[in-house]
């Protein structure tokens, strides 16, 4: 878990973008921002606000898979795989676990450091793993499925 709550800090834009892609936002000073797909979650956030929705409330409507399996990748996938699996499920970062280890948080692999060190270098996505350009467990800031949305968001501004 301490890894989750490290890495939800460290890429924090991607959650919290999620979040606002999920409800609509009513500011006066902004324009509201509507979701694509009406969910549960955006549901329980129009409802309830950041103050009570969980990070778990947030994941749980972001996926479909029951095991959350698409949420991660190993070390050993390569780039272009975990790209992929990115895309098919339309979110910014994988939670990188260690390869036969999948307790084990290796790190997180997010767009940024793929466009930062593949594309912009040159590099092969088939042929580069995860492992080689992921940002490292030990670089990130976490929080628990438990954590409220708002506490969530303020510990990545505060970063």
């Amino acid at each position: 878990m301490q890894g989750i709550r490290q890495a939800l800090l460290s890429h924090g834009s991607i959650v919290k973008n999620a979040v606002l892609q999920r409800m609509r936002v009513v500011n006066p000073l902004l324009q509201p921002l509507v979701s694509r797909s009406h969910s549960v979650t955006s549901a329980r956030m129009e409802e309830h606000g950041f103050e009570s929705t969980t990070i778990a409330d947030i994941l749980k409507g972001k996926g479909k898979s029951a095991d959350g399996s698409w949420l991660w990748c190993t070390t050993d996938d390569s780039v272009y795989d975990a790209v992929k699996s990115m895309t098919q499920h339309n979110v910014g970062a994988l939670v990188v676990v260690k390869s036969g280890e999948e307790k084990s948080v290796a790190g997180i692999i997010t767009e940024r450091d793929y466009l930062r060190k593949i594309i912009v270098q040159g590099r092969s996505s088939k042929s580069t793993k995860v492992g080689d350009i992921m940002t490292e467990e030990n670089k990130l800031i976490t929080v628990t499925p438990d954590t409220k949305v708002l506490r969530a968001m303020q510990l990545m501004t505060g970063r």
